[in-house]
């Protein structure tokens, strides 16, 4: 495919992000896709969460043009602060990192009156609200193992005692691993840790069947429009139960397999409809564990690994959607 300068084609692109001087230029999935994008010929804007503006209901983006290398230390540039009207950018790019709190409900709200506007923003501000990373995966709840979110220790206990006496457990706004744990019958820490992570039962939390074969690790099936595009498996390190990359996991290289194709088919039109362009799912043992929407990563992983290089092809069916008549 030629890229966009070969067609006479640049495009501006915004990345509301957290700091640039933060970036891991060898693991941060939104520099790849700014490396990919200015490798593209377009324009690159970086946004912080707190430079969104409306002047009635138009966006205005407090941005500055940014240029990229993937050298760490001088990683990047920024020209100095303009005015960028939402409406003149083919896309958005949300990509502050978790968790969802109050600020980023806010950011969520400003960028909603773009996608009034008819501004791509992936992922989309109502999409994301509407889909909390571990409840929304119920939604497709038959592709999921048992699972239960409540505030009660003997809610948790009962539910041990129906699925085999052992269970995970994690905080409904956790990411990256945090608050994760697994409990087995006989464990007199099992008040205790429900009780923490409830607050004493004043906030829900997930518990769900364990799955012996997450010992082996998870799989990440990375999907794009409603197609899975790339496959990788997290392995937990020795002495942990979690594969997530953050806390010591490892990642290795693997196909997608039927069963990947079958669970993402089964997804792919709810996710084009409530608008999430780029997600990360987990599956464990072929159950659906997690749908990430905030800010999915690993793509530098997948294509160190010799998956494809999926930034550019997000960065291409942004391009496509560009293309099209707004609204259509």
């Amino acid at each position: 495919m030629p890229d966009a300068a070969t067609r006479g084609l640049s495009l501006n692109l915004a990345f509301v992000m957290d700091p640039l001087e933060r970036v891991d230029v060898e693991a941060d999935t939104t520099f790849a896709l700014m490396l990919a994008a200015q490798a593209r010929g377009h324009a690159l804007y970086y946004v912080p969460p707190r430079a969104l503006e409306l002047d009635h209901d138009h966006v205005v983006l407090r941005a500055r043009r940014a240029h990229v290398e993937p050298v760490a230390g001088r990683h990047y540039r920024l020209e100095p602060e303009a005015a960028l009207h939402a409406r003149d950018c083919a896309a958005i790019f949300l990509r502050t990192d978790p968790p969802v709190d109050v600020p980023y409900l806010e950011t969520t709200w400003l960028l909603s009156f773009a996608e009034r506007e008819g501004v791509l923003v992936v992922n989309s501000p109502a999409g994301v609200r509407a889909a909390n990373e571990k409840l929304y995966a119920l939604e497709f709840a038959a592709l999921c193992p048992p699972t239960a979110v409540t505030s009660s220790v003997a809610t948790v206990r009962a539910f041990m005692a129906a699925h085999g006496g052992e269970v995970v457990v994690k905080p409904l706004d956790g990411h990256g691993g945090f608050g994760v744990l697994r409990l087995h019958d006989g464990d007199s820490n099992i008040n205790g840790i429900v009780d923490l992570l409830t607050l004493e039962g004043r906030r829900p939390l997930l518990v769900q069947r364990y799955l012996p074969e997450g010992a082996q690790g998870d799989r990440r099936l990375h999907v794009i429009d409603g197609e899975l595009r790339g496959v990788l498996r997290r392995v937990p390190k020795a002495g942990d139960h979690r594969g997530n990359v953050h806390v010591g996991g490892r990642v290795e290289a693997c196909e997608p397999t039927d069963a990947d194709r079958a669970l993402v088919g089964a997804m792919s039109a709810r996710l084009r409809a409530d608008g999430l362009f780029f997600v990360g799912l987990d599956v464990i043992g072929g159950k659906l564990i997690e749908v990430n929407v905030t800010s999915p990563t690993l793509l530098q992983e997948l294509r160190r690994l010799g998956g494809p290089d999926l930034a550019a092809e997000i960065v291409a069916a942004v391009e496509a959607r560009a293309s099209r008549p707004r609204g259509a």
